[in-house]
Parts: structure tokens; sequence; C-alpha cells
């Protein structure tokens, strides 16, 4: 025979057992609620897609063809066109170097740069086997931004949404491809 205070523990147990589940399972759907809210570490999280325009041509050799090494001369397409205007995709934080050289090695373009301490940067030697001097005392190879010519090296520009890259080979210290600064 059982006793009242007995029977009163049992059921106060039982009580605060099923308490205790019943907050477990509350706490367990909150938790899922804020995981998937929350994107789970950001799996399932919308990403925002960050684009540029980058292109690389060399028209000016075609214009001082006779200065050129004749061994280059395979290296230089027709129309001057490396690259066309392509948009790509980068990463915030992304410099004009970190987009030259992904555009580069995702359509297969030889690229080939040097990192100089003295200015902190990544100078580009060469694009498509075409390198400095390639095509006279005064050549090589020269960025724009938005029409800007910055006056420091590529891996010192931080790019920006829709910012349009454009890579040009020039013969005359850039004067032939729209940079008139010289100092």
């Amino acid at each position: 025979m059982c006793n009242l205070s007995q029977k009163s523990k049992e059921t106060g147990i039982e009580i605060g057992i099923e308490r205790g589940i019943q907050t477990g399972r509350l706490l367990f759907g909150l938790l899922l609620c804020c995981l998937l809210t929350a994107g789970c570490g950001g799996s399932d999280q919308v990403k925002e897609n960050h684009t540029c325009t980058i292109s690389i041509e060399c028209s000016s050799i075609l214009n001082k063809w006779d200065d050129l090494k004749s061994t280059k001369a395979e290296f230089v397409p027709s129309d001057g066109w490396i690259l066309y205007p392509s948009e790509v995709s980068f990463t915030p934080g992304d410099t004009a170097f970190d987009v030259l050289k992904n555009a580069c090695n995702q359509a297969g373009i030889q690229m080939s740069s040097r990192y100089t301490p003295l200015y902190g940067s990544y100078y580009i030697e060469g694009i498509n086997q075409l390198y400095e001097f390639d095509c006279g005392a005064n050549s090589g190879w020269m960025f724009s931004v938005n029409g800007w010519f910055p006056n420091y090296g590529c891996s010192e520009y931080t790019v920006e949404d829709g910012d349009k890259i454009e890579w040009k080979y020039t013969c005359d210290l850039g004067s032939d491809v729209g940079n008139s600064y010289q100092e």
C-alpha cells in the first residue's frame, strides 16, 4: 500500500520530468529556428555577387609593328584583343592584381609577375608572352580603372563593384594608350 506522501513525490517527479522534457523541446525548437534564420554558419546564406569588368589589349603594337621583336609576333592577336571586356566576380578586398591573375587563369592566358619590395606591390612582367621592352625601350603593361591610370602598383588598388579594369600594352610610356601622365 502506498501512502499519500509517497504518491505525491512520484507525481511531483513525473511532473518535473515532463516539464524538463517540454523545456528541452522548447529550447531545441528555438535553437533550430536560430540556426535556420542565421544560415547555420553562412553556408545557406545568400552571398553578395561582386563583379567588375576586365579586358586585356595590345593594339598599340599594331601601330609599332616594326619595333616588335620578331619572335613575339605570333602572340599579338590580329585585332589586338587578348581578352575582350569580360564581367568577372571577385571577393571583397581583391586587388586589380588578383582580378587579373584569376581572369588569366580562367581564360588560359599566360601571365608573369614579380613582387617588388621597394614599392610593396606586384609588377606585371608579361601577359600572353608579351613583356616589357618587346616593342621598344618604352614598352610594357599598364592598367587603368574607370579610365584612370593609378600611379601605383596593381596590387595596391582594391577593386570595387562595377569597376572597369583595362590592361593595355604601351609602346610609348602610356601616351599611346591614353595615359598622358609622365614624371
